[in-house]
């Protein structure tokens, strides 16, 4: 190749321009990012169950979805935490495993367990773990000038879009705006004003009854009276007809009772025939929104068969979503859900994903607003509603017509009894009357005068029976009235959230046809401003001058906003903060320069405004990258700078200095096609090829400098130079790069991290082994014709004191072999006492800062301590800008939903900018310092907002296993007391402190039962009692959308009440009363401190305890001190403790690595016994591998850094290049031996005619790698340990080859060494 090379040397030239032009396409081109593209095999499954504890729905969700789901195929392990209302449930697949199918898998587990969850859990939520979660920036928003409500105004208008607009952003969000509702609140007084007017017109229009009644019971008495006197002149008289007077006395009675009886039935049919009314006018706002869902399919139908030819028009949604399914590019735009709903209970339980698309397909369409309107959870409070009449609401409101119908016929018929028993009363006192006047006496013979006397009175009693039961009648027609007409029963808040929903309704119900002309009819009218909603008609009362009943006559409707439950704040200014994610195929760089673009094109259109990244994952990047490019940069000037001092040459030099961009540019050409990312693992893997692919070139070079001072012509030196050595240097670049190669044996965040540097470092290295055995020599051939080798009188006296010093190791092995074990000893020794971790921690001008308040800060409290932190910020030295808001929306801001707003605030969240020259360390301890300054509270700082040692997790964690939750909190209280007493850790937690006191109503099942209740039933309706606000619909006015919230608090229950809570139970016998029964009657009440979470791992329960480690302390060498006192700690029967987090992360990690190195070993062993024809042979250089360990642990020790997988990393690269010089060595001292020379003269012979080019190698690496292990810039701790492993490794190394390898060539190779003699025509 070399001989092809020096004879085509133009060839050489267009490959190299190739190469060059390539390089400068590919990086132009290459996607800029932080870490390696990681695709992180884990899936989220969060559900919901309101009102649920932890214990709830550990049992009734998380259980169910564990078993449910842990079959899925690929799934390794599952953990899951059931916290208040929520069930989260953690899948862990296997590396390697296609996480688009696994979600589909899971997709389909999911809906084959929902029916298994109770009715009041939300649909399970699937959601996959990625590093695009992150936003790639948050920044805050602020104006001068604006108030939080203008600023949201122009945040939402304005700067969001602006935004989104920009190219690779998914979304924007905003937190801290102010978001408006319309909120429509019962008022119990307004109502009690309706209920005193329908009161009122219930006593009038039974008014003429009771008078009735009244005179009926006074002619009654008067009968008595009269009676009374009828015996007193019988007694007299003897003749007196007694017994007319009787008769027509009890024809009276009768008359007036049965015209009471009359007069309260009619008052029952009146108030039933008011009730029918008000359920027929639910039942027809149901059957308007059936309607229009039946005529769905046909308006979808009509919408996409109005822009296709008749003869491809479609007949049914069907044939339509075939159509669509089959070739979706044929329908630019659209996305059709699998089916359409007929009705509203269809559409209640559709998919809802499906749902969605349904709203989204008729989105532009004429039922726009009313499909915005709509949501599930609105259809199925609907039919809630409706209840059994939801399958033909038709019926039953036939029902009611035909029943009105009846009522008034009734009605009718009542009042033209009760007029006829009115005149039957008059005509029988009329008759009455003249009995009393005439008083017709009996003749004589009436002997039984007495006897009619007393059945009179007889009769008198029974008509004052009568009037008692027509007395009561009256009574129980008016109670029911009152109850019928009870505006405080007949208004409850679904009842108003139904009829708001129903009436703020727009849809199409279908098309008419007129001759040729089409018209589509479209239903209703949605509200549109607050006013429609205010003057929406409830009902109609006939009653009194009642009439219709508005909302605004029961309720408050009023337009609130949540400003006062949230807070942003920009030095001290009100602002807002913005979260913005890219797409996932979207460059973070690009991003970020964009959307920097954006805010500078902003702030230059609109004066006073200031956006300002208060986390930006694109400076990050490019800092770092910056500052990586820059050592390599370095690193490259050195390595030049090392040839020029030891060859004292510029011709040669420039042959090596022109192979290290040729070499780079072919590795980025190479990283380009097979999808490496530009990022600080492959960066970091280039800075180290710079000083490793420059050894090749230095020692073709060095070799073919050495020949032309022999005399050699230019180009017979280049091609034997470079064929001397190349067995040499391509055995050497081959053990380099295949230490990389075990990585595909690991998996994890190892494998994926490290994937890239590995590639990165191989392409390198192949690249500069191709470059050295054709380019260099091809340069050689024509830049070294009139090259003279320069001497060097100091390396001259340096090679002479080398060769007495290798012959005084080669006499006396034991003192070089003694020292070199000891040292080794010694470094293992010590590296049993060093700490691990995970990955180092990064410095940053971007910090993070939480103020933990005060248990049940009040809101407005916490704003006000949050001011005063903020001012006290803004003084510490190097801080440039401070950003706060409301602890509870960090997450919202990352993403993932934030916390219902509550009364009380637990934490604020900071987010701070420092100076550029800032010493954020410093910053963070004098942040932590002002703690001090605000009493009760508590500062606690991050120095990196991207920091990834998190990756690793972080502090000292020990976790507990077993079954029952109350002996799991037992157990990690006595770890926490056991952590309180270990130096260097502090706030040990078991994550339960933050469960809230709850209160715990115990149920007495059996005294329940006799009351005729079961706890699920007291559960259902206490539940429904203590929910006091329900989301109706949603109201458009103009280009602002509002939540319509109903509310009601009338008899709203607290602790004091609780007990007193009524439970309405039918009777159990044929014609029993309803009875009542107070809640105390059979339950009683506790306090409790609610479990903040459960816990499970493969469905085991399990506890954490967790504490963080102080500054200058290691988590691992904790661990290790902590180990006896949990060895000897008492564990129950069916309980086990490990140890966990950073701890259990570096050891996964550290066992992988080692693997790594293992075989690497193996591997460097296979390609030297290659290299040398001998199994003997290579271990002359292995055996210096261990010792060349020395080098990197002390390195290590001297920095005081701890062992961590960056520096292990490093030993791997170490096991690669330290062999490199040896094998040139030993290659070159049985090339001697082979042509007759002695052992040990040829060994002090290669030593000298090697040193040059050995220590110029090393010194190259070395120093290539010095700019990364002593620079300061940001990124720099996460290759510093790998640096200073390797070039105290190598360092070391250099001077194992030179001294220790003559060492034990001379003590293993024992046999003269023959050349094998074949037939070479060459």
């Amino acid at each position: 190749m070399s001989k092809y090379c020096v004879k085509k040397p133009y060839t050489v030239v267009v490959a190299v321009v190739m190469v060059i032009v390539l390089g400068v396409i590919s990086f132009m081109n290459m996607v800029t990012d932080l870490l390696p593209a990681m695709e992180l095999p884990y899936v989220v499954v969060v559900t919901t169950m309101p009102g649920a504890s932890p214990e709830q729905v550990e049992s009734q969700i998380t259980a169910p979805l564990e078993a449910g789901l842990g079959t899925v195929n690929g799934v390794a392990n599952v953990t899951s935490t059931s916290s208040e209302n929520v069930s989260t449930v953690v899948l862990e697949f296997d590396g390697g495993t296609n996480m688009d199918g696994a979600m589909v898998n899971l997709s389909t587990a999911v809906d084959q367990v929902r029916g298994a969850l109770p009715d009041t859990a939300g649909n399970p939520m699937l959601l996959q773990i990625s590093p695009d979660m992150l936003p790639v920036m948050i920044a805050a928003v602020d104006m001068e000038g604006m108030d939080v409500y203008q600023l949201t105004d122009f945040a939402s208008e304005t700067v969001i879009p602006a935004f989104e607009r920009q190219a690779g952003v998914a979304s924007v969000s905003g937190t801290g705006l102010v978001e408006k509702s319309v909120e429509i609140r019962l008022n119990e007084e307004k109502i009690e004003a309706i209920n005193t007017k329908v009161l009122a017109s219930v006593d009038e229009e039974l008014a003429d009854a009771k008078a009735e009644l009244d005179d009926a019971k006074k002619k009654v008495e008067d009968g008595r009276a009269e009676l009374e006197s009828g015996k007193t002149a019988l007694e007299n008289q003897q003749g007196d007809t007694a017994a007319e007077l009787a008769d027509a006395s009890a024809q009276l009675d009768s008359a007036i009772a049965q015209a009471q009886a009359l007069a309260s039935q009619q008052t029952a049919l009146e108030a039933s025939k008011a009730a029918l009314e008000g359920e027929q006018k639910a039942l027809e706002g149901y059957s308007m929104l059936n309607a229009a869902f039946a005529g769905l399919e046909s308006t979808v139908l009509q919408s996409v068969n109005a822009s296709l030819p008749p003869e491809f028009q479609f007949e049914n949604y069907d044939a339509l979503y075939a159509a669509w399914s089959a070739a979706p590019d044929m329908f630019p735009g659209l996305d059709l859900p699998a089916s359409l709903p007929a009705s509203v209970q269809e559409a209640a339980e559709m998919p809802a994903a499906d749902f969605e698309k349904m709203k989204a397909l008729l989105s532009q369409g004429p039922m726009a607003g009313q499909m915005a309107a709509l949501t599930q959870d609105s259809l199925k409070s609907m039919l809630a509603m409706v209840g059994s009449n939801a399958e033909d609401p038709s019926a039953r409101l036939d029902q009611i017509e035909v029943a009105l119908a009846d009522l008034d016929t009734e009605l009718i018929a009542a009042k033209a009894m009760a007029e006829q028993a009115k005149a039957g009363v008059e005509k029988a006192q009329e008759a009455y009357k003249k009995l009393e006047e005439g008083k017709i006496l009996a003749a004589a013979g009436f002997g039984s005068a007495s006897a009619q006397l007393a059945a009179a009175e007889s009769a008198l009693k029974e008509g004052e029976a009568q009037l008692e039961d027509a007395q009561e009648q009256f009574e129980d027609a008016r109670k029911a009235a009152l109850e019928q007409a009870d505006m405080s029963q007949l208004l409850t808040k679904e009842m108003v959230s139904n009829l708001v929903m129903a009436q703020n309704f727009a849809m199409p119900a279908g098309y008419l046809y007129q001759g040729e002309d089409q018209y589509l009819l479209k239903v209703g009218d949605a509200f549109s401003s607050v006013e429609e909603v205010e003057n929406a008609l409830l009902l109609h009362m006939d009653a009194g001058d009642v009439g219709d009943v508005r909302l605004s006559d029961v309720a408050d409707v009023t337009v609130i906003d949540n400003s006062g439950e949230s807070y942003a704040r920009m030095n001290g200014n009100p602002a807002v903060a913005v979260s913005i994610q890219k797409a996932s195929t979207a460059s973070t760089s690009e991003v970020s320069k964009t959307v920097n673009e954006a805010i500078e094109e902003l702030e230059a259109k609109y004066p006073g405004l200031r956006i300002t990244p208060l986390m930006d994952q694109g400076v990050y990047i490019q800092m770092t990258v910056d500052s990586v490019l820059s050592n390599l940069g370095w690193g490259a000037v050195l390595a030049v700078l090392v040839l020029a001092l030891f060859l004292k040459d510029l011709r040669p030099t420039l042959v090596v200095a022109f192979s290290i961009p040729i070499s780079l540019m072919f590795a980025v050409v190479l990283m380009y096609f097979s999808g490496v990312t530009l990022n600080m693992i492959s960066l970091s893997g280039l800075a180290l090829g710079v000083g490793m692919l420059v050894d090749n070139s230095i020692v073709v070079v060095e070799n073919i400098y050495r020949l032309r001072g022999l005399g050699l012509p230019a180009a017979k030196a280049a091609v034997q130079g470079a064929k001397q050595v190349s067995g040499a240097i391509a055995a050497s670049t081959l053990t380099t790069v295949c230490v990389f190669l075990p990585i595909v044996f690991t998996d994890g965040l190892t494998r994926q991290l490290f994937v890239d540097m590995g590639l990165t470092i191989a392409y390198s290295l192949l690249a500069s082994l191709i470059v050295a055995l054709t380019l260099v020599p091809t340069l050689s051939a024509t830049m070294l014709r009139e090259s003279k080798e320069k001497r060097h009188p100091w390396f001259d006296k340096m090679l002479e004191g080398y060769g007495r010093a290798l012959d005084f190791c080669l006499r006396f092995k034991a003192v070089p072999l003694t020292l070199a074990t000891a040292l080794l000893a010694l470094c293992i020794w010590h590296t049993t006492q060093m700490g691990m971790e995970f990955i180092p921690s990064m410095s940053a001008n971007q910090i993070s800062a939480t103020l933990t308040l005060p248990e049940d800060t009040k809101r407005a409290d916490a704003y006000a301590l949050t001011d005063e932190a903020m001012a006290l910020m803004q003084q510490v030295e190097g801080v440039e800008t401070v950003g706060a808001m409301d602890g509870g929306t960090g997450m919202s801001m990352m993403g993932m939903g934030g916390a219902a707003a509550s009364d009380t605030v637990e934490s604020m969240s900071f987010y701070l900018v420092l100076d550029e020259n800032a010493d954020s360390e410093k910053a963070a301890d004098d942040l932590a310092a002002l703690s001090a300054q605000l009493p009760g509270c508590e500062v606690s700082v991050t120095t990196s907002s991207m920091d990834m040692s998190v990756l690793g997790g972080s502090g000292v964690e020990l976790i507990v296993r077993g079954p029952d939750v109350d002996e799991l909190n037992r157990i990690t209280h006595d770890l926490m007391d056991i952590l309180r007493g270990v130096e260097g850790l502090e706030e040990p937690t078991n994550g339960q402190e933050e469960g809230t006191p709850q209160l715990r109503l115990v149920v007495d099942k059996d005294a329940a039962m006799r009351c005729g209740l079961t706890v699920a039933q007291i559960y259902s309706e206490l539940a429904s009692a203590l929910t006091t606000e329900t989301t109706s619909t949603t109201l458009t006015v103009g280009a602002e959308d509002y939540e319509v919230v109903v509310a009601d608090e009338r008899g709203r229950l607290d602790r004091d009440t609780l007990m007193n809570y009524e439970f309405e139970v039918a009777g159990t016998g044929p014609d029993a009363e309803p009875e009542t029964h107070t809640l105390s009657e059979f339950a009683s009440l506790k306090d409790d401190l609610s479990l903040a979470a459960v816990n499970r791992e493969n469905q085991q329960r399990y506890m954490t305890v967790s504490a963080a480690v102080k500054e200058g302390y290691n988590a691992t060498l904790i661990s290790r001190e902590i180990q006896p006192t949990l060895d000897s700690y008492d564990m129950p029967d069916g309980y086990t403790i490990e140890v966990g987090g950073e701890t259990q992360s570096v050891a996964d990690a550290m066992q992988d690595l080692v693997l790594m190195i293992l075989l690497a070993v193996v591997f460097i062993y296979m390609i030297m016994v290659a290299q040398f024809q001998s199994l003997l042979g290579p271990f002359i250089v292995m055996l210096t591998m261990p010792l060349a360990f020395t080098g990197g642990l002390g390195a290590l020790w001297i920095a005081g850094l701890p062992l961590s997988v960056i520096s292990m990393l490093g030993f791997l690269i170490l096991a690669g290049v330290v062999v490199n010089n040896g094998i040139v060595f030993v290659d070159y001292a049985n090339q001697l031996r082979l042509e007759g020379m002695e052992k040990r003269a040829a060994l002090i012979e290669t030593g000298k005619t090697r040193m040059r080019p050995i220590l110029m190698t090393a010194l190259t690496t070395i120093l290539a790698m010095s700019t990364m292990a002593f620079s300061t810039g940001m990124g720099a701790e996460l290759s510093k340990p790998m640096a200073l492993v390797t070039m105290g490794g190598l360092g070391y190394a250099t001077l194992l080859t030179l001294f220790i390898v003559p060492v034990f060539y001379d003590l293993l190779f024992r046999k003269p060494m023959k050349k094998i003699d074949v037939d070479d025509e060459d």
